[in-house]
């Protein structure tokens, strides 16, 4: 039997991939700017796209509301309110397993906040450019959690972007009327199995998001 070929990386790091993001987004945002990466994923992204751009970087803590394992029916970010898929649309029976579920990706926050950025708020962003940054998305709830926590916090202006993105999260952001910049946008809306080249280990692409995130104080 012969082997399925296997799939090549969109980009050969996290690191490159982010550099190109960046390069983007230095056309399209204006100074004062900050660039938010959303935990975890969203991280070494945002960092290298900061220092390809030359503006400040910060991280911001990001977690989905899951009715179980796999089905994501939306998010929150920071101190934010849910954001809930409107599509999503539970029973009676559901209500309670739903407010569990927000109690719990808060929970989540708590406890990642301390993690990715110890004892100190998020840097301000009081009359700054922000950009919210992830990875490779398929789900738009942590981005529209983060814009929304953004804006709470201060920020003038809100773009959404990742280096790699589905046609259906894109169409969803721009639906909320936030401008979202993304260099790989996929028709698949199972996005692409190996969208970066560093090793596909969860843990240790965790464990570096923290170190980047730490030196960003």
């Amino acid at each position: 039997m012969t082997e399925a070929p296997q799939q090549n990386a969109l980009y050969p790091s996290r690191s490159g991939a982010g550099a190109m993001l960046g390069r983007q987004l230095y056309q399209r945002i204006p100074s004062p700017s900050i660039l938010l990466g959303i935990t975890p994923s969203g991280v070494e992204i945002a960092a290298s796209a900061s220092q390809a751009m030359g503006c400040r970087f910060d991280v911001i803590v990001g977690a989905h509301v899951r009715m179980d394992k796999t089905e994501i029916v939306g998010a929150m970010a920071e101190d934010g309110d849910a954001i809930i898929d409107q599509r999503f649309e539970p029973g009676f029976s559901q209500i309670d397993a739903l407010q569990e579920a927000v109690d719990r990706a808060r929970r989540v926050i708590k406890s990642e906040r301390v993690l990715f950025r110890g004892q100190r708020a998020i840097k301000s962003l009081e009359g700054m450019n922000v950009v919210v940054v992830d990875g490779h998305v398929t789900s738009p709830w942590k981005l529209l959690a983060a814009a929304i926590a953004a804006k709470e916090l201060g920020a003038l202006r809100i773009w959404a972007a990742a280096a790699v993105s589905t046609q259906s999260v894109q169409e969803r952001i721009r639906a909320r009327r936030i401008e979202f910049v993304c260099p790989s946008i996929l028709m698949d809306a199972k996005g692409h199995a190996l969208p970066f080249g560093d090793a596909n280990d969860p843990s240790a692409e965790r464990l570096k998001s923290i170190v980047v995130a730490r030196q960003a104080a």
